[in-house]
Formats: C-alpha cells, structure tokens, sequence
C-alpha cells in the first residue's frame, strides 16, 4: 500500500477523471492532470474486470507493488507535480511482471 500523502483523496480522484489527459497500456489506462503538490496516484479495478472484492483487492495491491518498485524506488524519478490515476483492464496471468513494464511504459511515453 503506498503512503496516505501519496494516495489520491475522492476529490482528487474525480477531478483526475474529470479533466485528466490519459494513456493506454495492455492492462492499464492512466489519466493524468498537473497538480501543485506532489506525485499522488491510485488504482481503479472496476466490477466488470473483477466481481469479487478480494479479486479487486489482489489487483489493486499488484498495481501499487509495481508503482512503488518502478516509481518511488529510483532515486533520480522526477514525477513531482502529478496526479495519476491507474485504471486496470484486463487482469493478467503474471502479476507483477506485466504491471512493472506497463507502469514503466506507461510514464515514459506521458509526461514524466
């Protein structure tokens, strides 16, 4: 789980589908907007993916393991000024390996 001062409010979360620009991956989709504070992101695994709460749950917490090993584990990220929000599609066989290239994918072919 990451951090609460890097998790996403409701607020914040509406306004990022709002007005966000966004990206598509394989698994996920992104919605960004440029924010004063920051990087803040979260993920979004909707019923139609998932039916069951603790099948969301596993592939929420996926999303966040791979955020955290490929964005707040490198010393040099520079991802201030961001609010991302992660929307999951498909869920894939190998968990943690396709959301660790498609989180690195996914920001290097944004804004980041």
């Amino acid at each position: 789980m990451l951090p609460k001062r890097r998790r996403l409010t409701t607020p914040e979360v509406a306004q990022v589908l709002r007005a966000g620009r966004s990206r598509r991956g394989t698994y996920l989709s992104m919605k960004f907007v440029s924010t004063t504070h920051p990087l803040k992101t979260s993920a979004v695994v909707s019923k139609s993916v998932a039916r069951k709460a603790v099948e969301r749950n596993r592939l929420r917490r996926a999303v966040y393991r791979a955020l955290d090993s490929v964005l707040y584990q490198q010393a040099g990220f520079s991802g201030h000024g961001h609010a991302v929000l992660f929307v999951q599609k498909i869920p894939p066989q190998e968990l943690s390996k396709a959301f660790n290239s498609e989180v690195a994918v996914l920001f290097k072919n944004a804004m980041l």
